[in-house]
């Protein structure tokens, strides 16, 4: 596969609306009950309300996007919108709980990867230049990460940056296997409804000979009939002043025969 295939690339870029809303509505419920029950199970402490907040703007963007957005194929515009709100999103909430060593920092790789899949290159390169300014930013600003009482969680330098450099690494292999797979699926989608187009056009021909066939059909026995009683007429009519008429008939019944016979 060539890499100007995946630039070139523009067929089936779009994104089902129902998969887009089923993806938000597991990642909110998720995102809900973890705050929920690290803050009053674990009796963890972290801006508890700023996590909801930010929770609940995306339960109004999810609505929102469920019920007033008419399209059931969202553009890749579009698509790339609501990506990039769910990223900035999960990155605020891990600025708050813990930053890069938040354990759920993986997370951020998920708007990209669904990108790389089912929209263009060109989107999944802007959401992974993005995912990666986070990455950079959560490993030098963030909250502490959440823990009991006055316990402090530390780690080298040389870890806590090499966390970032590892998932970026890991981004960059996902979208790009990612991008082939939906690459790959988009033209066996169109090679599919090319094949089922020529299919069509072929029943149609086949519908056009048989209905062909059906009227050659219907009007073979009337011209034989009109054959069969023009010969009996110009028998009869030889000398009459009707006879060049009577083998006008007949001469015609017999070119209409033979046209229906080819």
């Amino acid at each position: 596969m060539k890499l100007s295939d995946l630039f070139s690339s523009s067929a089936g870029i779009e994104l089902d609306k129902k998969t887009l809303v089923t993806l938000r509505w597991i990642a909110i419920a998720g995102q809900f009950i973890t705050i929920n029950f690290v803050y009053f199970f674990l009796n963890f402490g972290f801006p508890y309300l700023y996590c909801f907040l930010i929770i609940f703007f995306g339960i109004l963007t999810n609505i929102y996007l469920q019920y007033k957005e008419e399209k059931v194929l969202l553009s890749n515009f579009t698509s790339t919108i609501y990506l990039a709100y769910d990223l900035t999103q999960l990155a605020l909430l891990i600025f708050f709980t813990g930053g890069i060593t938040n354990p759920f920092v993986l997370l951020l790789l998920i708007p990209a990867v669904v990108s790389s899949t089912f929209l263009s290159i060109k989107t999944t390169i802007n959401l992974s230049f993005l995912t990666c300014i986070f990455l950079l930013i959560l490993t030098i600003y963030y909250f502490p990460l959440p823990t009991p009482g006055d316990l402090h969680f530390h780690v080298p330098n040389y870890y806590l940056y090499g966390i970032p450099v590892a998932i970026i690494i890991g981004l960059a292999f996902l979208c790009y296997f990612g991008t082939r797979f939906g690459l790959e699926n988009r033209k066996r989608r169109e090679a599919l409804n090319k094949l089922e187009l020529v299919l069509a056009k072929e029943h149609e021909l086949k519908s056009i000979g048989v209905q062909a066939a059906a009227a050659a059909h219907s009007l073979g026995t009337p011209l034989s009939t009109i054959k069969l009683v023009s010969k009996e007429l110009e028998k009869e009519m030889k000398n009459s002043k009707f006879s060049k008429d009577i083998k006008l008939l007949n001469s015609q019944a017999l070119r209409c025969a033979e046209i229906l016979k080819k």
